[in-house]
Order: structure tokens, then C-alpha cells, then sequence
């Protein structure tokens, strides 16, 4: 038998589908960002894999320094749908930000 696992472009284990990822019980946090383009934080695990879920009005886009710098920008979450980042190690900050007012997203952290 042969088992077969899903590798984002750097090589990191993915569930085969966003949809199907694993996550911690109780590891949800709410990502609410008031003001379109303004970059906030929120601490993550370094080295985690997490996945970002954008529920209502705007699409996520998320960073490991500031994202009011589009050279920082490393993942995008389309409104409605989501998307499996991997931290990079040494990084406890996940900055990010929505492209409309009163965005809301779930960030929950995924088994390893």
C-alpha cells in the first residue's frame, strides 16, 4: 500500500484539499480587520501549519511584516473560500489584512 500526501510548492505536507484540513480543537481565533488596507497581527505558532477561512464582505491577504507594503503580501484568501499557509520558522506574527471594511475570517491551526 502506498500512501500519498499533498506538498505545497516548498515541499510542506497540505491536506489534499483546503477544505479537508485537521484542526486543533480549540485553535480558532477570529480575524476581524475594521478598516480596509490596514495592516493588524495576531500570533501564530512558528513552523504551524494554519488554515484561513474568509466568511463575510472581502478577501483576506496576509504577510510576515506589514502588508500595507504589497512586496510583503505571501498569501491571499478569496472571500469565501479557504486557503493552507504555512508559517516559516522563527515567525510568532502573522500580519494580514482585508480589502473591504468589517472583514471576518477564522484562523485555525492544523495537526502536523
Amino acid at each position: 500500500m502506498v500512501d500519498q500526501y499533498s506538498n505545497d510548492n516548498a515541499g510542506h505536507r497540505v491536506p489534499p484539499h483546503p477544505q479537508l484540513a485537521d484542526p486543533i480543537v480549540e485553535s480558532g481565533q477570529t480575524l476581524t480587520n475594521g478598516t480596509a488596507d490596514s495592516d493588524d497581527t495576531v500570533v501564530v505558532v512558528a513552523g504551524g501549519t494554519y488554515a484561513i477561512t474568509a466568511l463575510t464582505t472581502g478577501g483576506f491577504y496576509f504577510g510576515v511584516a506589514t502588508v500595507e507594503t504589497a512586496s510583503n503580501i505571501i498569501w491571499v484568501c478569496p472571500l469565501r473560500s479557504t486557503t493552507v499557509i504555512k508559517i516559516p520558522k522563527g515567525i510568532t506574527s502573522l500580519h494580514f489584512a482585508t480589502d473591504t471594511i468589517n472583514g471576518e475570517a477564522y484562523l485555525r491551526k492544523l495537526t502536523e
